[in-house]
């Protein structure tokens, strides 16, 4: 038996909705169930609850908890576990931008013993694969299982029309507000333009850094934005389906992805993306085709990029649009249930690897 260990947030995030879909399908096939447990909670207790589990069952659990100094530093606490405990790699905060080079190497120290202590890791993407690599890890711990994305509705697609220069430009960008997707950094790029001639729609949990969304609301007040970007906070899906149909261009101001689930699922509606190199973004979009991919820390580059498009290359836009829209009838992405079948895949590895060194 597997027991999935995640915390239950208020909110949908890429890698929550990535382990529904997987602990739904271990519960169809009667190989494992949900362990919620609070992201602040004791390990102490944590460790109650797996003492009295099976001796004979699995654990996976979400690397989420890592972002919390007392469960990361509980490590030898959960030694006793550790050769049967696999961690689901949504995020590691050592690949955050705004540290400093001391803080990420201190930072991937701690994470670095985890993953080394784990009997295998599934990650999202080659990227982030690659990059625990250079750091030492195993080859065969590792397990990359891209997240389902569910092909558009016909009606969900992007409108072809091409936009006259006056016309307004429809601009979405989907992510939980906080620091490291950017949405400020896009707001105050907007600002400084000073043209209206758009609205910007931001999509996301706006609760979970309160803090950071008064930034974006202030900013936004401060440069008589109002009427021009919304921030919509969490909203339903066929409603975030619906704006994304409506939209010319989505934006990733993200500096650090894993993946990046919310961009893919605006590629697979035929939307052209302006966005940083980061998660699996390069291997969708193809650089002055169907989106303009943005070297990490080049700032100005971004902003050069956005003020392009909105102020003064409306045909690049357009043909941009219409590439997005023809590569989007080719394009392939997983089904929940091939990510469901690679995810599996690491315990398949382990034992092999098992049987190699007996």
């Amino acid at each position: 038996m597997i027991y999935f260990i995640q915390p239950k947030l208020s909110f949908i995030s890429g890698g929550s909705l990535y382990n529904l879909e997987i602990v739904k399908r271990l519960e169809q096939e009667a190989i494992g169930k949900n362990f919620f447990y609070s992201l602040n909670g004791s390990v102490s207790e944590l460790l109650q609850h797996l003492s009295v589990l099976p001796s004979n069952c699995i654990f996976v659990i979400d690397a989420l908890y890592l972002t919390i100094p007392e469960f990361k530093t509980s490590l030898k606490q959960f030694l006793p576990y550790a050769q049967r405990t696999y961690l689901m790699l949504h995020h590691l905060e050592s690949l955050n931008t705004y540290y400093s080079t001391e803080e990420k190497k201190a930072l991937w120290s701690d994470e670095a013993q985890w993953l080394r202590a784990m009997k295998g890791i599934i990650v999202p993407s080659f990227q982030l694969r690659d990059y625990i690599l250079m750091g030492g890890i195993e080859t065969d711990k590792i397990v990359v299982a891209f997240p389902g994305i569910d092909p558009a509705q016909a009606s969900h697609l992007a409108n072809l029309k091409d936009r006259s220069e006056n016309e307004q430009i429809t601009l979405i960008s989907i992510g939980t507000l906080y620091r490291r997707k950017g949405q400020l950094e896009l707001v105050e790029m907007l600002a400084q333009m000073k043209i209206k001639n758009f609205r910007l729609h931001l999509i996301g949990d706006s609760e979970q850094e309160a803090n950071y969304t008064e930034k974006i609301l202030g900013s936004i007040k401060r440069a008589g934005l109002k009427d021009t970007v919304i921030v919509h906070g969490s909203i339903p899906q066929k409603t975030m389906l619906e704006l994304l149909s409506q939209s010319d261009l989505y934006i990733s101001p993200s500096t650090y992805e894993s993946y990046s689930m919310a961009t893919a699922e605006a590629v697979a509606h035929g939307l052209p993306i302006l966005a940083y190199a980061t998660g699996a973004i390069s291997d969708w979009i193809e650089d002055g085709v169907n989106g303009i991919v943005i070297e990490l820390g080049k700032q100005e580059q971004f902003f050069t990029a956005l003020r392009r498009l909105l102020k003064e290359d409306r045909h690049e836009l357009n043909q941009l649009r219409k590439e997005a829209f023809n590569r989007t009838l080719n394009l392939s992405f997983n089904t929940w249930d091939k990510t469901y079948q690679d995810f599996l895949q690491v315990f398949t590895n382990n034992l092999r690897s098992d049987l190699r060194k007996n």
